[in-house]
């Protein structure tokens, strides 16, 4: 339990400060763009641990605590909420769309990097 919580910690430390970032720098776009990104980063990184890792504490640590912490659905939901409330209905779709594609890509191509 140490290892996923001191990860979840780490992750979610991780996660404010580059969605702080990302924030500032894509704060005119109506898509939320640091969610997206944040995503993105932590399903390729969850695919490279997966298959790299044995199931141990390294793997607790990394994937449980640090991507789980990292990675956000909950804040991905609200954001697809607040988006359908204003009526920006394309955009939410857009949104759903490339997020959990480009997640599971992510996850995807993680692990093929086994083969290399």
């Amino acid at each position: 339990m140490i290892y996923v919580a001191l990860g979840g910690a780490i992750g979610a430390a991780m996660r404010y400060f580059i969605s702080d970032y990302l924030g500032e720098h894509t704060k005119e776009m109506k898509l939320p763009i640091p969610t997206l990104i944040i995503n993105w980063i932590g399903s390729l990184l969850l695919g490279v641990f997966v298959v790299f890792i044995e199931k141990d504490n390294t793997l607790l640590f990394l994937g449980t605590g640090l991507c789980g912490g990292f990675t956000t659905f909950s804040t991905f939901s609200v954001e697809v909420v607040q988006l359908l409330q204003k009526k920006n209905y394309i955009v939410s779709i857009l949104y759903i769309c490339i997020t959990i594609c480009g997640c599971v890509i992510g996850i995807y191509l993680g692990g093929l990097m086994k083969s290399f």
